[in-house]
């Protein structure tokens, strides 16, 4: 009987460090992760500024050519967006705001002069999310 008795704190406190151990792995793996998740966010950001510098320069010659770079624009900014809404709420929802604004006035074909004002406040607003 003592040696039952024995078996079970025994096997108890090697599940204990097992659980330990893989918890301390899964800490210790979260800041890689954490890190990964904004490289990757910032590079979608570069590739929506990119769309969006194609965007500025087609859209005054070719309205129909800037609405796939303005669609290319706004899907890299919402791979981004998932990172960002944790940290920067706020400019994430002005983003997607000002993505809506642009793509109803470029389905009404309003001017360049209505369109590329916002486009460019857009741009620079995303620019400054890359930097963070």
């Amino acid at each position: 009987m003592p040696r039952q008795r024995m078996r079970w704190p025994l096997a108890l406190a090697l599940a204990a460090a097992g659980l330990g151990l893989i918890g301390g792995l899964a800490w210790a793996l979260r800041p890689r992760a954490e890190a990964e998740t904004a490289a990757l966010a910032r590079r979608s950001l570069r590739e929506a500024t990119h769309q969006l510098d194609l965007f500025l320069q087609t859209y005054p010659t070719a309205p129909g050519e800037a609405r796939g770079a303005l669609q290319r624009a706004r899907s890299a900014f919402d791979q981004a967006a998932g990172h960002l809404s944790l940290t920067r709420p706020a400019e994430v929802r002005q983003g997607r705001a000002d993505f809506e604004q642009l793509q109803a006035l470029t389905a009404a074909e309003a001017p360049p002069e209505t369109v590329l004002p916002l486009a460019r406040r857009l741009r620079e607003r995303i620019q400054a999310l890359q930097g963070e």
